[in-house]
């Protein structure tokens, strides 16, 4: 399966589904000039892209003081950053679901799941609607979203092929329309 880019929708901020975090982790917000625990966990979870120590800067420079109020890290009870999400946005007024990531060790617990709702709670405070940026090779990333009412964006080129080829390998009902 090629690794397409994609985009996901969610045309409104109703009915966002709620994950208790689990007993032993915590979420909590990001705080000034932490960017190199968000660099750490980029780095050590992220599988297609080389993620250098320059990226945060890029990403997020235009408002480092919204992070405070924007980025979360999932911790363990022992206090140590193992997951990220930043709940951000586009001057166009749409929110945004930006860099998901969960250290390698304790990917697959669904811990993803709390995250998602801690930032879509945030971006329901400023926006009426939201999207993401993925790819197809990041299955269980997309089901998540998927569950969490994004719709694939049918609007970018090779789009109708990449959610064909992500309707393959993954059953879900907002897939049927790419099932042949």
């Amino acid at each position: 399966m090629k690794n397409y880019s994609v985009r996901m929708i969610r045309e409104d901020m109703e009915n966002i589904p709620q994950f208790p975090i689990p007993e032993g982790f915590a979420i909590r917000n990001y705080r000034r000039n932490e960017g190199h625990i968000w660099t750490r966990i980029q780095k050590a979870a992220e599988p297609y892209m080389n993620i250098d120590d320059g990226l945060f800067t890029r990403e997020f420079k235009r408002d480092f003081l919204a992070m405070e109020d924007r980025s979360f890290y999932l911790t363990t009870d022992t206090g140590e950053e193992i997951g990220t999400i930043t709940a951000w946005w586009q001057d166009d007024g749409w929110g945004q679901i930006h860099w998901v990531a969960i250290h390698p060790d304790y990917q697959g617990r669904g811990l993803s799941k709390p995250m998602m709702s801690v930032a879509m709670a945030r971006l329901k405070q400023s926006h009426e609607r939201c999207f993401l940026g993925t790819s197809t090779g990041r299955i269980p990333a997309v089901k998540l979203y998927l569950d969490f009412g994004f719709m694939p964006d049918t609007s970018r080129e090779n789009s109708r092929e990449a959610w064909t080829e992500v309707a393959s390998v993954l059953e879900h009902p907002t897939l049927e329309e790419f099932t042949a």
